[in-house]
This record gives structure tokens, C-alpha cells and sequence, in this order.
């Protein structure tokens, strides 16, 4: 928890001070990825040796090279190259976490990697409505998905993915705050090729290494990311209003996913703790 309480404090401060100083929005794409890498260092007490050994290691690197190659294209404005990295990076990532288990099964890895497509496409999608607040939209998503993967993480016998989770989660939150009124927060490439791409990387590693995390559970917290195409008219219609009201609404719509999430995998493990 005290982790968990860092990570929130952390980019809570910083994006105040960013607000203070009134920063170009471009600089805030580089939050979540710095969310991402602080929740690590504090879940792990380390930083991973070079080259890497094991799943957990990779998950660091694969999200350092997200975080760059992300933020790259968002500076240089190539939108080709920034959809080449949204299909790219979940298909590396699966590839390079489950290099061991590729010619046994090669299945698993295919849908590992388009599941993580998709839900990266979701994310992009929502961040390109014109609105100011399409783009808190898209780290609201992220948020409430890290923090429902984070209890189903913990049944599927990997307790440090909860901590990472929910550390991401809480960091995005002190983001968001910051950006209820006035919103000035860009969710760009940098966030969504590196932080979420780092997150989806957590999840094909329980998912494929693992492999004791209840997928039907994965599937029902997926629909977080269908929320704003469900919602979109009741969330217009709010946003004309009150736009801090819309996201909190939101962000109490993608719970219900969420939420329903966690009570599957409960009602499916029969409440018992996993050994």
C-alpha cells in the first residue's frame, strides 16, 4: 500500500507542479510511462539486469523501448509509424515473453498479441475525438483496467503484478485530478505505446507464463474499453454540461466492467486464495 501511496503522490506532485507552470501538453505524455517505471522499481526494489532473464525482467525493457519508440513518433508527428508500433509492440512483446512456449503454443502467443492490439487501438481511438477530454478519457480506461487486473492478477498467483497494477492505477489518478477542470493532459504515443503497451505486457505474462489467471475474467474487464463507444451520448450530452461531472461518470461507467470482473473471477475461484 505504501508503494501503491508513492506512486500516486508522485504523479500527483509533478502534475501539479506541470499545471503550475503551465507546460506545453506535449510533455505530459511522458507521465504515464514514468507511472509505469516508478510502480516497477517500487514493486521489484531493483531494476532489471541487462540483457534480461526471465518474463518479469522483460516487461521493464519491452516498456522502455515502447516508451521511446512511442514518444518518438509523437515528436516527429508520424502517424505511420505510430500505427506500425500500436500492432508491432503487443506482437513483439507476446513473442519475446513467450519465446519458451512459441513452437509448443503458437496460438496462445497470436491471440495474446491481437487482444493487446485491440485494446491499444481502443485507447488511440478515444484519445482522437476532438474534445478536451477525450484524452483523461483514455488514461481514465487505463487506470480503472490496471486496477481490475490487479486483484484478477493476484488469484492468478502473481502478487507483484497487483502492486504494479494498482500502483500505474493510482499514479494515472494523480494525474487525472489535476485535469477535471480545464483539461490540458495530451495521451499520446508515449503513453499509449509505453505505459499501456507496458501493461499489456504484465498481462501476457501472467497470461502465458503464468498461467493460472482466470481468462473469462480478463475477457469481462476487456469491456472497459467499449465503454465510450456504449456511453458515447450520454456522455456528449454531459460533457456540454459539466465536463468534470462527465468524467467522474466516466470513470463510474468503466468500474461496472471492472467490477463485474473481479466478482466473476471471485465466484469462479470459490473465493479461496490462491497457494
Amino acid at each position: 500500500m505504501l508503494a501503491t501511496a508513492v506512486c500516486g503522490l508522485a504523479l500527483f506532485g509533478v502534475t501539479a507542479l506541470m499545471r503550475w507552470w503551465r507546460v506545453d501538453r506535449r510533455w505530459y505524455d511522458p507521465l504515464i510511462p514514468l507511472g509505469f517505471f516508478l510502480s516497477y522499481w517500487l514493486t521489484y526494489n531493483r531494476l532489471p539486469s541487462f540483457p534480461p532473464v526471465g518474463a518479469v525482467n522483460k516487461v521493464f525493457y519491452i516498456a522502455i523501448v515502447g516508451s521511446v519508440l512511442g514518444l518518438a513518433a509523437e515528436w516527429a508527428g508520424s502517424r505511420a509509424l505510430s500505427l506500425l508500433l500500436l500492432v508491432a509492440m503487443p506482437l513483439a512483446s507476446a513473442a519475446y515473453i513467450g519465446e519458451k512456449i512459441v513452437l509448443a503454443q503458437p496460438f496462445d502467443l497470436v491471440v495474446a498479441a491481437l487482444v493487446g492490439a485491440a485494446l491499444l487501438y481502443a485507447l488511440y481511438r478515444e484519445a482522437q475525438f476532438p474534445d478536451e477530454g477525450s484524452n483523461v478519457r483514455s488514461a481514465v480506461m487505463l487506470a480503472v483496467a490496471s486496477a481490475g487486473f490487479a486483484p484478477i492478477a493476484f488469484m492468478g498467483a502473481s502478487s507483484s503484478s497487483l502492486q504494479l497494477s494498482l500502483g500505474l492505477a493510482v499514479g494515472i489518478g494523480g494525474v487525472v485530478f489535476w485535469h477535471l477542470l480545464g483539461p490540458n493532459y495530451r495521451f499520446g504515443w508515449g503513453s499509449l505505446i509505453g505505459g499501456a503497451g507496458g501493461m499489456i505486457a504484465v498481462a501476457q505474462t501472467v497470461a502465458l507464463i503464468t498461467r493460472k489467471i482466470d481468462l473469462f475474467a480478463l475477457a469481462v474487464l476487456s469491456l472497459v474499453f467499449l465503454v465510450p463507444s456504449i456511453c458515447r451520448g450520454v456522455l456528449d450530452r454531459l460533457e456540454e454540461k459539466n465536463r468534470p461531472v462527465a468524467t467522474l461518470v466516466f470513470a463510474g461507467l468503466c468500474l461496472v466492467p471492472a467490477i463485474a470482473a473481479v466478482a466473476v473471477m471471485l465466484a469462479r475461484s470459490g473465493f479461496s486464495l490462491p497457494l
